[in-house]
């Protein structure tokens, strides 16, 4: 789960947490890391390469649709969500996250329907009392 950063300014493009940028479009991209010795990309982004340990690495922006590998959803909830909640792993081209889903209450969630990314409130901070942001994904509108 990423938090938003304190001076977090949606105009200003400033990252979050290092895996989560506004583009210029005003939507959220996340940031991963591929390697250039072996080509492996994670998500969140890091310092190395997880998979070959070299540091010659590099920030790469990852697909902001998807599609829904696996799901779940939980009925007790961690500390300050409020079940019931979904989440599962969503495939973006060359890596696979896990997530958090929105709006999978109104559209019925099926394994391998498209998502897309969105940047919404996760919980509230318990000792701030200011929203949490971080990346979802939720099901795309069918095509007409």
């Amino acid at each position: 789960m990423c938090q938003v950063h304190p001076d977090y300014n949606e105009s200003s493009g400033l990252v979050v947490d290092g895996s989560i940028r506004i583009a210029a479009d005003g939507n959220p991209v996340l940031i991963g890391t591929e390697c250039s010795e072996c080509g492996f990309i994670v998500f969140p982004s890091r310092s190395f390469c997880r998979s070959c340990l070299s540091d010659n690495v590099a920030d790469v922006k990852l697909a902001r649709t998807g599609q829904l590998e696996t799901y779940t959803v939980a009925h007790t909830g961690q500390e300050g969500i409020e079940p019931p909640y979904a989440f599962g792993f969503v495939n973006l081209e060359n890596v696979q996250i896990y997530s958090l889903l929105t709006e999978w209450k109104e559209r019925s969630l099926e394994v391998g329907d498209p998502v897309e990314l969105v940047l919404e409130k996760i919980r509230t901070d318990s000792e701030t009392g200011e929203p949490l942001f971080g990346h979802m994904f939720r099901p795309m509108e069918e095509e007409q």
